[in-house]
């Protein structure tokens, strides 16, 4: 077993996260398949969001994708956020997978943002 000076990066998943994506069909899967791998390798592979509604996503990162024969503007969205926000990340969490339009993905995204920050001030 090598170990590389570079440790690889992580990529975890919120379980609702999990659950969007086992709801995609096998051509979808296999982009979001895809997308992981790359984060592995760099956590700043998603374009940075910024202080747009839902505000709560701000630092968040956002990859648009879609079937690889598709030919008009990426229908879905996979949306995560490195932790710590600060400095080198040691994990992205995957928050949400699912279709742009009505801005589905973000807001489930937003939503369980303020679900992780509402538990943690009651348990901190």
């Amino acid at each position: 077993m090598s170990s590389s000076p570079e440790a690889e990066h992580e990529v975890e998943a919120l379980a609702e996260a999990r659950a969007d994506a086992n709801q995609l069909d096998e051509v979808l899967k296999r982009e979001v398949a895809r997308i992981v791998v790359e984060l592995h390798g760099n956590p700043h592979h998603g374009e940075l969001m910024g202080d747009k509604p839902p505000r709560v996503l701000k630092g968040c990162r956002k990859v648009r994708f879609d079937e690889p024969d598709w030919r008009g503007k990426p229908r879905y969205r996979f949306v995560y956020r490195n932790e710590p926000t600060d400095g080198a990340p040691a994990a992205s969490v995957v928050l949400a997978i699912g279709r742009r339009d009505r801005m589905i993905a973000y807001a489930k995204a937003a939503r369980r943002v303020k679900e992780q920050a509402a538990h943690q001030g009651q348990s901190g």
